[in-house]
């Protein structure tokens, strides 16, 4: 059983997050697999369980079926021409559900990728728990990377910049948040910067696991650690050689460093109510009585503490105070942070830019051919009009390479100037909305500085170094030097 040991008297909140991997057809056993989670979340006690890549209706029919008893209210979220696969499972009730679509989400030629096809976007419900009040849930399936090269960081930057913002609301009516997600994105990401830092979430994996990560590294660089050990030690969700689906990508030893991927987490708005008590992988077995795991993802599992409401005064291990992230330019991200979120937006407005001129260059390319075949189908029965063999043969050919052409013609048009012109829209508003944000972290150092520069006197001008704190959660470095040397 997955549970955790938890003393019988503490009231807890147990939150699930898994990619079930239910594809129609490409994923191997769907219909075995997504059976054996049902059954397996059905015996456990979870209170939230999100899922993601639930993509066939009759899954989730039967995953609800199987858990009405412990998880009654349900919520699966439908979007774009094949859904969003995702899910939220709940013991409280659900009050309210929204859906955030993404702006950008996969490219629409890109067909067997199926991203734009699907409507990418995060879910929400809004669930009434009994003792904190309202909590806001949020699951999401980032758009993933595909292959060696990743096309798509911008796209998912500008998603989670999305979600900050929505996270961001729903705190600053006072309410608990909690997201529970593949995020596709490893912790060095600007995915994860963006919501630590921007949203202000606590990755509760990451905060029961901190203090051991030292010696756990240093042991994974001695060989001392098997893949099995570094599931639970580094939290390992994607691409670990132990799971059935995806070792035969890999090229790995059972002591090879290469040893997988953390892509799934739990996120949660850290306040005196809620606070996470222990977090782990889990679903990492094997479906009972076979050979083969759950999933192509581990799940993620974390619990957490739940205290009444009280008047407890906010360290600096809690998320702020809604009044504070009310504010707009309320934020702990640094420069440092969004510059190179800014130069792989341009890099990708640049890429969208070129792709979409090639594409309205193809199209006029093949209106231009198109006429050209179609003056053939007109002057060569002219020419050759004692060969009638030749002018049919010809008249066919040309016919069909009039409606090819005229096909990559209306798709070019379609993709390089509807999508390819929202594309850069789009991007430009996200490098606009980045900026204003940069700016603001601008003016409050320059603000800061010119504060502290004016607070201090001459005598005390001795080389001397005094540390600032913003507003916007910035700690500013004024070093003073004595003008007399």
């Amino acid at each position: 059983m997955d549970m955790f040991n938890v003393a019988p008297q503490q009231s807890t909140l147990s939150v699930l997050s898994l990619n079930c991997w239910g594809l129609n057809i490409v994923a191997k056993k769907r219909r075995l697999r997504l059976r054996a989670i049902a059954d397996r979340v059905s015996q456990e006690q979870y209170d939230i369980v999100a899922l993601q890549e639930v993509w066939m209706w009759e899954d989730f029919d039967y995953i609800k079926e199987q858990t009405r008893d412990v998880l009654p209210h349900t919520k699966y979220f439908h979007s774009g021409t094949l859904g969003s696969g995702l899910a939220i499972l709940s013991r409280f009730p659900i009050l309210s559900s929204s859906y955030l679509k993404f702006t950008l989400a996969g490219k629409p030629l890109k067909v067997f990728q199926g991203d734009f096809y699907v409507g990418k976007g995060c879910g929400c419900v809004c669930i009434d728990h009994p003792e904190v009040g309202l909590i806001d849930v949020y699951t999401t399936h980032l758009q993933a990377g595909y292959g060696n090269h990743d096309d798509y960081e911008a796209q998912r930057i500008t998603e989670c910049w999305q979600i900050a913002n929505s996270v961001r609301a729903s705190a600053a009516q006072g309410r608990h948040v909690i997201l529970a997600s593949d995020f596709n994105s490893i912790p060095t990401s600007h995915c994860y910067q963006i919501l630590k830092n921007h949203a202000f979430m606590t990755d509760s994996w990451l905060e029961m696991h901190k203090d051991t990560m030292a010696d756990s590294l240093g042991r994974l660089e001695r060989n001392q650690l098997t893949a099995s050990e570094c599931i639970q030690l580094f939290g390992i969700t994607c691409d670990s050689p132990l799971d059935t689906w995806t070792k035969h990508f890999l090229k790995q030893q059972p002591y090879a460093k290469d040893i997988g991927d953390r892509l799934d987490y739990i996120f949660y708005r850290r306040t005196p109510e809620i606070t996470c008590q222990q977090s782990r992988v889990a679903f990492e077995e094997y479906i009972p009585d076979t050979q083969m795991s759950f999933s192509d993802h581990f799940a993620v599992h974390s619990i957490f503490l739940i205290a009444a409401r009280t008047n407890s005064v906010f360290d600096d291990g809690y998320a702020p105070l809604p009044k504070e992230i009310a504010r707009p330019d309320f934020t702990h991200i640094l420069p440092d942070s969004l510059h190179p979120i800014i130069l792989v937006l341009e890099k990708d407005l640049l890429k969208a830019t070129s792709t979409a001129n090639g594409l309205l260059f193809l199209f006029g390319l093949s209106v231009l051919t198109v006429f050209c075949l179609y003056s053939c189908q007109v002057v060569v029965p002219f020419y050759l009009a004692e060969s009638q063999l030749t002018v049919l043969a010809s008249s066919i050919v040309c016919g069909m390479l009039i409606i090819v052409f005229s096909v990559v013609a209306i798709v070019s048009l379609i993709v390089g100037f509807v999508f390819g012109r929202n594309e850069q829209r789009s991007l430009r508003q996200y490098l606009m909305d980045i900026n204003v944000c940069l700016d603001n972290l601008h003016e409050a150092v320059r603000r800061e500085s010119l504060a502290a520069a004016a607070a201090a006197s001459p005598s005390s001008l001795h080389s001397s170094a005094t540390s600032y704190s913003t507003s916007d959660g910035l700690v500013i470095k004024q070093i003073d030097i004595d003008k007399n040397k």
